[in-house]
């Protein structure tokens, strides 16, 4: 019974079903709101998966001097392990599998998918690839160290690196953002950057590299890829609000999912609204940002949460 309990939870919630439907309409969320705000109708509730049915039915073409089997495999396991990560995120009141470290083991799964990103342009005989590619590993190196330092902060206040033992000690409302609003300022610019978007969407910019790593991708893996990137983007928030938002802040346990869920909404129309209020910044600007503005901050704000600890 138990063993039927835990597939169900897998396969369809809070697991694979919810993960893919929820990455959806976020995404279509995202693309509404962008489109109303820059005086454009938008796309139907539908488009997000209607184009991932369009492209899952396309031809999928590898161009001559792309590794066939690397190309492949990259997305799966991109995806695979983005799927994985969410395991240990709580979705409202319901996580798959809790143990003490798996806030290390969530950010260290979710990591992947940005080297398989690199890799996939890096693979492609493609100029435009390969320099997509040696962005989107500059950019990794950017962003990665101000978003592990804006999730061990919690950690380090809690005294614990269990994503659970953070939702309870938020419990009554005491929200990490509160106490943490610097830390929670980096995780999220972090967010943004690993999830490369406006305005840091630099190793896929449209006018300067096409798709960037992308560039030669159609098909079957260009649908992975992007499904990926909805999953990564879902599991992000998820992350951010159970770190610092108190998740479902378990309190009415009835309502916890829609309390969890206003959240999630509420942080992907803040993204969606940076998305539109900022340019795209160059590479030498987002290096700047992340090395000379939020590393700083981050071990700011983490001296002053050992200080309080202590």
């Amino acid at each position: 019974m138990d063993i039927a309990i835990r597939l169900l939870q897998v396969l369809v919630f809070p697991g694979t079903l919810y993960l893919v439907a929820m990455a959806l309409f976020l995404n279509w969320v995202d693309r509404k709101l962008v489109a109303l705000w820059q005086g454009r109708v938008g796309p139907p509730p539908f488009q997000p998966l209607a184009d991932l049915i369009k492209l899952l039915a396309k031809e999928d073409i590898t161009t001559k001097g792309t590794p066939a089997v690397a190309s492949a495999l990259l997305p799966i396991a991109a995806m695979t392990c983005t799927m994985t990560a969410s395991l240990f995120v709580p979705v409202g009141n319901d996580v798959i599998h809790s143990f003490q470290g798996d806030l290390i083991v969530a950010l260290f799964l979710l990591s992947f998918p940005s080297l398989a990103y690199f890799l996939a342009g890096w693979i492609t005989p493609s100029v435009y690839g390969v320099l997509g590619g040696n962005r989107a590993l500059l950019q990794y190196f950017t962003y990665e160290v101000p978003m592990l330092l804006g999730m061990a902060i919690p950690a380090v206040y809690s005294r614990s690196w269990s994503i659970m033992t953070l939702v309870d000690a938020q419990h009554g409302y005491h929200w990490h953002l509160f106490v943490l609003p610097i830390g929670f300022v980096v995780a999220l610019i972090g967010l943004i950057g690993k999830l490369e978007r406006v305005p840091f969407d630099i190793p896929h910019a449209k006018s300067e590299i096409g798709a960037g790593p992308l560039t030669e991708y159609s098909g079957r893996k260009l649908a992975l890829w992007r499904l990926t990137v909805m999953l990564q983007t879902l599991v992000g928030i998820n992350l951010l609000v159970a770190v610092y938002l108190g998740g479902a802040d378990r309190i009415w346990l009835q309502w916890g999912f829609l309390v969890y869920l206003a959240k999630v909404v509420v942080l992907m129309v803040g993204l969606a609204f940076i998305q539109v209020l900022y340019a795209r910044l160059r590479i030498d600007q987002m290096a700047e940002i992340g090395w000379r503005l939020l590393v700083p901050l981050g071990l700011l704000q983490m001296v002053v949460t050992i200080w309080i600890g202590g």
